[in-house]
């Protein structure tokens, strides 16, 4: 009789496949959890982002709109961020000195959203849309607007006037912050 010697497969037994399987199933589970977290961190970025403080716009330098006599039209640049759009818009503001103290107003009708001109031939705001009229504070003096215009925050930063540019809600006798 010949004597082969073979090699004998010895069978996984039950506690060494158990111990595999677990390794496998942690290796494939930290594997989806590294893959998982950019998806994740795209999904609830609107939701996690800090807020930004860009909604203060430099206006000019102070030494620019510090001897203003009447209403000083202003075009700001302006970028907001609403989740991961972004939008540029160019609103409109006055600035006025009032009291001593420099005051910035929207140039949006508050009755439907106009942009409202200064006239100064009249020497008052008057908007194009429904003929309400403001004074030059922006007080309401007639028309269908149920309140005066919106004034806006404003604060000096490096000898620059900075604006807090919000929108309001329109026809409503309230100011109402919409954005």
């Amino acid at each position: 009789m010949e004597s082969h010697d073979h090699e004998q497969l010895v069978p996984l037994d039950g506690s060494r496949r158990s111990f595999l399987g677990v390794l496998l199933g942690l290796a494939s589970t930290f594997v989806g959890v590294l893959l998982a977290i950019p998806v994740l961190r795209y999904i609830f970025y609107p939701v996690t982002a800090s807020a930004e403080d860009s909604n203060w716009v430099e206006v000019g330098s102070l030494a620019s709109v510090s001897d203003v006599q009447t209403p000083l039209r202003r075009t700001l640049d302006l970028k907001q961020r609403d989740g991961w759009l972004e939008t540029a818009s160019q609103p409109i503001v006055y600035i006025i000195k009032e009291g001593g103290q420099l005051k910035a107003l929207s140039a949006i009708c508050t009755h439907l959203g106009c942009t409202v001109p200064w006239d100064p031939g009249r020497n008052e705001f008057v908007c194009p849309c429904h003929g309400g009229t403001y004074s030059a504070d922006g007080t309401h003096i007639s028309g269908p607007p149920r309140r005066s215009l919106d004034s806006l925050e404003t604060k000096v930063t490096g000898g620059n006037l900075m604006v807090k540019y919000q929108y309001f809600r329109p026809d409503v006798p309230y100011k109402e912050v919409i954005s």
